[in-house]
């Protein structure tokens, strides 16, 4: 009897060791599985992206290098860019400002691809609002998004830029222009997109076509040269809604023309004077 009873107590002793090691080891357990399905979710979004989106906002979420998904053909990138630092760095970074969002940075790019962004050329996603993707794939893509935040990313440097009222001003601080160059930025910056390209007789799509526009462009606002016209259409896309697009009149306000230009082209302010170049507005 006592041997038995010691055998059971053994026995006892050995089975709370047993599951006292595995609660010991559930939180790293629990850890390692989560980021193992964290692992999965960007891996799944990364190929839901490509297949999805990359054809708006580029196949490295810059807004920068954009194929057409049927034909392989570059275009231009119309959306806004993702791998970005005004929209992931911060708890509540620069864009969920300007949107006045009051959710989390995970919820305001969930709701985004869910719902689209009306007045823009983004679709809604979401099965349930009559897009073509379920929940899960969505969360996915966030997943892919929300993975572009790096320290590298974020730790670097702001680089503003305070743009003259006059573009004479930026011409002066900026008197060396290439077309050749403007031609390039017109791609990388995703103009083309909405706007065609003027030079290869590619109409616009979504924006004002860009033929013939220091001609059409002086006749917008009285007293504003061609120049000046398209310039402050950059920099505040907002305040005057060009009459005609493509497909009828114009959006906005706001305007469906993506508003950081300002931001994208602080790095490089002479990028805006060989874009005009290219559009034949220097010789207005």
């Amino acid at each position: 009897m006592q041997i038995k009873v010691a055998i059971g107590t053994i026995a006892f002793m050995l089975t709370m060791v047993i599951f006292g090691y595995a609660a010991l080891r559930e939180p790293t357990r629990l850890e390692r599985f989560t980021l193992a399905e964290q692992g999965r979710s960007i891996e799944t979004g990364a190929h839901l992206y490509q297949a999805n989106c990359s054809n708006c906002h580029g196949v490295n979420g810059l807004a920068e290098e954009c194929y057409d998904l049927g034909t392989g053909a570059q275009i231009g990138c119309i959306g806004l860019p993702l791998n970005y630092r005004a929209l992931l760095c911060g708890d509540i970074s620069d864009r969920m400002i300007a949107l006045n969002w009051q959710g989390t940075k995970e919820a305001f790019i969930r709701s985004t691809i869910s719902s689209g962004r009306a007045g823009t050329e983004m679709p809604t996603w979401s099965e349930q609002f009559g897009g073509p993707l379920r929940d899960d794939q969505v969360r996915n893509i966030v997943s892919y998004v929300l993975n572009y935040e790096t320290v590298e990313l974020c730790s670097g440097e702001v680089i503003r830029f305070e743009w003259p009222d006059s573009v004479d001003d930026l011409l002066v601080a900026f008197p060396d222009s290439s077309a050749e160059n403007g031609k390039a930025l017109f791609l990388s910056y995703g103009c083309t997109g909405c706007h065609g390209i003027p030079d290869e007789g590619v109409v616009a799509a979504v924006g004002p076509d860009m033929a013939n526009i220091g001609e059409v462009a002086a006749t917008r606002i009285e007293g504003k040269t061609a120049l000046q016209y398209i310039y402050e259409s950059i920099l505040h896309p907002s305040d005057f809604i060009a009459p005609e697009c493509p497909n009828g009149p114009c959006s906005g306000p706001p305007s469906a023309m993506p508003a950081n230009f300002p931001d994208r082209m602080a790095v490089s302010p002479g990028d805006m004077v060989d874009i005009f170049a290219y559009l034949q507005l220097l010789e207005q």
